[in-house]
C-alpha cells in the first residue's frame, strides 16, 4: 500500500472514533500520520541503503511482528498516553495484511531471511522504483488505493479542510477543531 492511503485510513478512522473515545480529542493528527506510515519510514531507508542488496526486499525489520509488538509493549510500559501512535504503527500491518507473508511477518522465527511476497511485481530491481513497481504491476492493490484516495477526500470534506485557515490549523497544531 502507498503511504498516502495508510496515512488516509488511519486519520479517518481515527476521526470516526474521536466523538466515541475521548482521549482522541487530543491527538495530534501528524504525530498519526508519521506512526501509520512508521514501519515503511524505517524499512525503506533501510533497504536502500544497504539490505537490499542482501534480501531484494524493501519490507524488512519494522514489517514483522517482532517489531509490532515491541512497538505496542515499550509504549504501553514508558508511554502510555501514545498508545493510539502505537495503534496507528501496527495498523499499518492490517492494512499491508501481513499475516499472509509468514517469512517476513514471523521474522526471525522462520528463519533469517525476508520473504520478498512472491508476489508479480514485487521483484525490485531498483529500490528507489518500489513503490512504483508495486503500483503499477499489481493492480489488485489498485482497490485499496481507491479506497485511500475516498477515505482521504471524506476526512478533508469532513474537517472541511478545503478551507485555507482550517487546513492551515491542522498543519500547524495537529488538530482540527
Amino acid at each position: 500500500m502507498l503511504p498516502q492511503s495508510h496515512i488516509a485510513y488511519t486519520v479517518a478512522a481515527a476521526d470516526l472514533l474521536k466523538n466515541r473515545v475521548p482521549a482522541l480529542k487530543k491527538m495530534d493528527y501528524r504525530l498519526l500520520a508519521l506512526a501509520a506510515t512508521g514501519p515503511d519510514l524505517i524499512d525503506k531507508p533501510l533497504a536502500a541503503l544497504y539490505f537490499y542488496r542482501r534480501y531484494k526486499s524493501a519490507v524488512l525489520f519494522a514489517h514483522t511482528l517482532l517489531a509490532h509488538l515491541a512497538v505496542l509493549l515499550l509504549v504501553l510500559w514508558k508511554r502510555p498516553q501514545w498508545w493510539l501512535y502505537a495503534l496507528a504503527f501496527n495498523g499499518h500491518a492490517l492494512l499491508d495484511r501481513l499475516w499472509f507473508f509468514h517469512d517476513t511477518w514471523y521474522w526471525p522465527f522462520r528463519g533469517w531471511r525476508f520473504h520478498t511476497w512472491g508476489k508479480r511485481g514485487s521483484e525490485q530491481v531498483d529500490i528507489k522504483l518500489a513503490y512504483w513497481y508495486a503500483f503499477t504491476r499489481r493492480p489488485e492493490l489498485w482497490g485499496w488505493e481507491l479506497g485511500g484516495l475516498l477515505a482521504g477526500l471524506w476526512f478533508v470534506w469532513r474537517n472541511r479542510l478545503y478551507r485555507w485557515e482550517r487546513l492551515r490549523r491542522l498543519l500547524l497544531t495537529g488538530r482540527v477543531d
